[in-house]
C-alpha cells in the first residue's frame, strides 16, 4: 500500500492494524493536508453485508460535527475495496498515555468532560459507540480529546474469545445473543449478548474513567471468559484504595456509571456530563473537596507466644502496631479544622437549666462554681462553618441545639448537593441541624448579618442547562423569527445561583440547509442582570456548528414545528463570569 494513490490520496505511512483492517497516513494532494485512511480487510471486503454496514456506519459518523469526535471526510473505492478517509490526529492514544498510578484528578476531569461531551453528541444523533476504550481515544499535545471509530465497533470481525484480540463481534447489529465490543470494557448487557442502548456506553465510559484515575483496569483477568464473569458478578476495587486523595464526588460519579443494572446508572450522558463539568469547574477554581477515605488497615495478628523469646517479640509487635495505628489516626484527623464551640456555663443561682435536648447519659456532669461567671470560648471573626465542621461537631457529640445556635451565629459556606446531603445523613447529622444548614440566617440572631459581598464566579464554556420553549413555533416559521425560552430550573455553580428558574433565554430560527429549520440560542439573563452568551449545541468555544434541530425528539406534531413547553439543552458559549453573592 505504501506509495499507492487512492483517488487523490497518496499513502505515505502505515499507522496501525486491527480486526477491521489497516489504517494508513496519506497525503491529500488537492488540499495539501494529511489524512488517515482505513482500508477494509480482505475478509471484510469480500462480504457484501459488511461492506454495506461499513458505508452505513461511515455515513452516520460523518454527521457528527463535534470537536471531540474524529471527522469522516469521504468513502472511496479502488479495486473493489472500500476505503474510509478521515481526519488525521497527531497524538497519543489514552491506552499508551495512562501510567501506573493513573493520571490524577485534574487530568481525569479534563479528559472525562471531553469524552462525555462527545458521547452526548453521538447519543443525541442516535449513535451508540459500543466499543469505547482507551485505545479508541486519542489525546493531542494540546490536551484535545478525539474519539475514534465512532459506530464502527458494531462491525468488528469475530477473531475468537481472547483478551489479546481486544474486540469481539458476531451477528447482526441489532440481534440479541451476539457479543460485540472489547472484553475489558463491556457492559454487563453486552457481555450477555443483550440489546444495548446509550447506557451501555455510560458503563464503558465509567470503566475508562476508573482506569484514568487509578491506572488499572476495573475488570481484568487471565482469560476473556473470566473477565466477562467478573463484569457480571464482581464489583471493582474501591477507587479510594487505588488512588488516595481522589475526590469523593468523583468516586460517586464513576460508581454510579458502573452499576450492573442499566436502570440504576446515569440514564443519560447529559446528566453525567453536567456532573463532571461542575466538578471540574470547582476543582479548577481551587475549591477544596473532601477526598474519599479508604478503610483503615486491618490489625495485624500478634504472633503466638511460645517461650520467653516469642513473648518478647509479641510485645514488640504489639507496640509497633499501636504506634502505626496511632500515626494513621493522627494523619487522618489532624488535618481537620478545629471549630471552636460556644459553651455557656450557668451558675445554679441563675435558676436556669441548660438546654440539652440530646443529653449524653455517659457524659459526667461537672457542677459549676456559684461564683463562676458565664464563660464563652472566643470565636475568630473570620470563621466560616463548612460541612466538615458540622460533621466534627456531630462526632464530638455536641448537642443539636448548640450546633444549630452555632450555625445561626456564624458565617457559613455549606455544600448541600445531593451527594453531600446523602453523606451528612449517613453520618448521623440530625434533621434540625440539616434544616439550619439550609437556612443558616433564619435563627433570630439579634444582630443583623453583614451584607454578603458579591464575588465573580467563572462559568466555563460547554456547561449545560435546561431551557423551555415558551410559545408554539408554526410549521412555516421563517429564518430570523425570534424564539423565547426560559430557564427550566435554577442554575447554580459552586452553590451560588447564576441563573434563576424562569430567566429569559432568547434565540432565533435559522436556515440549516435541511428540509426542517433549526434554531440558534443567543443570550440568557444571568442572576446579576448581565447577559450570558449561550449556544444550542455542545461545545466550549464559539466555533463549529452552533444550530440545533428545532423539532424536539419524541414531540413531533402535525400542527406545529415545536410546541410550547418543549425542553432543550442550552450550553454556556465560551468562558464567562457572573457576580454572585455566596
Amino acid at each position: 500500500m505504501l506509495g499507492k494513490t487512492i483517488s487523490h490520496y497518496e499513502v505515505v505511512e502505515k499507522l496501525g492494524a486491527g480486526g477491521m483492517g489497516d489504517i494508513y497516513k496519506a497525503q491529500d494532494r488537492r488540499l495539501n493536508r494529511f489524512v488517515a485512511i482505513k482500508a477494509l480487510s480482505a475478509a471484510s471486503a469480500g462480504d457484501p453485508e459488511r461492506r454495506r454496514r461499513f458505508i452505513q456506519e461511515a455515513q452516520a459518523a460523518s454527521g457528527l460535527n463535534h470537536p471531540n469526535i474524529i471527522t469522516i471526510y469521504d468513502i472511496v473505492e479502488l479495486d473493489n475495496t472500500q476505503f474510509m478517509v478521515m481526519e488525521f490526529v497527531a497524538g497519543t492514544t489514552l491506552d499508551d498515555m495512562i501510567p501506573r498510578g493513573g493520571l490524577g484528578t485534574a487530568k481525569a476531569l479534563q479528559i472525562g468532560v471531553q469524552i462525555a461531551s462527545a458521547l452526548q453528541a453521538a447519543h443525541t444523533a442516535g449513535i451508540v459507540h459500543r466499543d469505547l476504550k482507551p485505545a479508541n481515544i486519542m489525546v493531542t499535545s494540546s490536551g484535545l480529546v478525539k474519539i475514534l471509530d465512532f459506530g464502527l465497533a458494531k462491525m468488528t470481525v469475530d477473531t475468537g474469545l481472547t483478551d489479546a484480540t481486544q474486540t469481539l463481534g458476531a451477528g447482526p447489529l441489532t440481534v440479541e445473543g451476539s457479543i460485540i465490543g472489547t472484553v475489558s470494557y463491556m457492559s454487563p448487557e453486552q457481555a450477555q449478548g443483550k440489546r444495548v442502548d446509550q447506557r451501555s456506553d455510560i458503563f464503558s465510559f465509567g470503566l475508562v474513567l476508573y482506569e484514568i484515575i487509578s491506572g488499572v483496569k476495573a475488570f481484568s483477568s487471565d482469560s476473556a471468559l473470566s473477565t466477562l464473569s467478573a463484569i457480571l458478578r464482581d464489583e471493582p476495587k474501591p477507587l479510594a484504595e487505588l488512588a488516595p486523595g481522589v475526590p469523593a464526588e468523583l468516586v460517586l460519579i464513576v460508581n454510579r456509571a458502573l452499576r450492573k443494572d442499566p436502570g440504576d446508572r446515569w440514564q443519560k450522558i447529559d446528566y453525567m456530563h453536567a456532573a463532571l463539568a461542575e466538578l471540574k469547574q470547582r476543582f479548577d477554581s481551587g475549591i477544596s473537596m473532601a477526598a474519599a477515605v479508604p478503610a483503615p488497615p486491618p490489625p495485624l495478628p500478634p504472633p503466638a507466644a511460645t517461650g520467653k523469646k516469642r513473648s518478647r517479640k509479641s510485645k514488640v509487635a504489639i507496640v509497633v502496631f499501636v504506634l502505626l495505628a496511632g500515626r494513621w489516626v493522627y494523619n487522618t484527623f489532624s488535618s481537620r479544622p478545629r471549630v471552636p464551640v460556644s459553651i455557656t456555663i450557668q451558675s445554679p443561682e441563675s435558676g436556669a437549666k441548660p438546654e440539652d435536648p440530646d443529653p449524653d447519659p455517659a457524659r459526667p456532669t461537672r457542677p459549676a462554681s456559684a461564683s463562676a461567671p458565664a464563660t464563652e470560648f472566643p470565636k475568630p471573626a473570620d470563621e466560616v462553618l463548612t460541612n466538615k465542621a458540622v460533621l466534627d461537631l456531630v462526632k464530638a457529640k455536641v448537642p443539636a441545639s448548640q450546633i444549630v445556635s452555632h450555625i445561626h451565629s456564624s458565617k457559613t459556606n455549606f455544600n448541600l448537593s445531593t451527594s453531600e446531603l446523602i453523606r451528612l445523613g449517613k453520618a448521623g447529622v440530625p434533621e434540625p441541624v440539616l434544616e439550619a444548614m439550609r437556612n443558616p440566617t433564619s435563627g433570630g440572631v439579634s444582630a443583623p448579618a453583614p451584607a454578603r459581598a458579591a464575588s465573580a464566579v467563572t462559568l466555563y464554556g460547554g456547561i449545560p442547562f435546561a431551557v423551555t420553549l415558551m410559545e408554539d413555533v408554526p410549521l412555516d416559521a421563517k429564518p430570523g423569527r425570534v424564539l423565547h425560552f426560559q430557564a427550566s430550573r435554577d442554575f447554580t455553580v459552586q452553590g451560588a445561583l447564576v441563573m434563576a428558574k424562569g430567566a429569559a433565554v432568547t434565540g432565533e430560527v435559522v436556515e440549516s440547509g435541511k428540509k426542517k429549520p433549526s434554531f440558534l440560542l443567543i443570550e440568557a439573563d444571568a442572576a446579576d442582570g448581565s447577559k450570558l452568551k449561550v449556544r444550542a449545541r455542545p461545545g466550549r468555544h464559539s466555533d463549529g456548528k452552533r444550530e440545533h434541530a428545532l423539532e424536539p425528539p419524541g414531540l413531533r406534531r402535525k400542527d406545529v414545528l415545536a410546541p410550547a413547553g418543549a425542553e432543550y439543552l442550552a450550553y454556556i458559549d465560551g468562558d464567562q463570569s457572573v457576580r454572585v453573592k455566596k
